[in-house]
């Protein structure tokens, strides 16, 4: 009976001291699985291209396989962040250049606003050939609470940007159109462990294009 129950306490022991060590192993892995992903994007960043783990500036890391990708592909529909109360969001309306810091044609196209009931936004279209306001918080009908319509006849081929300030409450903006720009870049980075672990990360960021500072559409007395 003795013999038994010390052979059952130094199994478990050395059971727990197993399982620790592996555990403290994921762990390790996964830090550095997260910091290879994390550097990769930065690489991707910036030099605005794919980066691949071992090679040009992330030659120096080993025990991992992948790479960060950078996706900038138009799309019909664009939601952004929460906009707290007197916040404003920046929606470009062409292509902007990330080394000119330009902004391209725009299509000329309808393009719903939409967001939540209790709040009010003001809308500032900006063109090479003037400014134009909206001031709502009216219902469209592709839009499941409040929303203003923008239509094709305003946002023709000089129009730039649409500058909307949020009022009264936060709330998340839903653009949607035919065409819509990207409005920044998605980089997703994917790493994988060389080890026996076989550890896998994936992370992924959207950076979107300058904000404008809302005190440039605000007149102060």
């Amino acid at each position: 009976m003795l013999l038994a129950t010390v052979m059952t306490i130094v199994l478990s022991v050395s059971f727990k001291s197993v399982t620790d060590t592996q555990v403290t192993k994921l762990e390790e892995e996964s830090q550095k699985a997260l910091a290879a992903a994390e550097s990769a994007i930065e690489v991707a960043l910036k030099n605005n291209s794919t980066a691949t783990l071992g090679s040009g500036s992330l030659d120096s890391i080993s025990g991992f396989s992948g790479e960060a990708t950078i996706d900038t592909t138009t799309s019909t529909e664009f939601t952004t962040p929460t906009i707290v109360k007197d916040g404003s969001y920046t929606f470009y309306l062409g292509e902007y250049n990330l080394a000119t810091k330009t902004i391209g044609s725009s299509i000329s196209q309808s393009i719903d606003v939409c967001f939540n009931n209790g709040t009010t936004v003001e809308i500032t279209l900006v063109k090479s050939t003037g400014v134009k306001k909206y001031f709502t918080n009216g219902s469209v009908a592709g839009c499941p609470d409040k929303g203003v319509n923008i239509p094709a006849v305003d946002i023709s081929t000089d129009s730039k940007f649409l500058f909307v300030r949020v009022l009264y409450a936060p709330t998340k903006l839903i653009f949607s159109g035919a065409n819509l720009p990207a409005q920044g870049r998605t980089v997703t980075s994917e790493v994988k462990s060389s080890t026996s672990t076989g550890v896998s990360k994936k992370v992924v960021l959207f950076q979107s294009y300058p904000q404008i500072p809302g005190e440039f559409f605000m007149t102060a007395f």
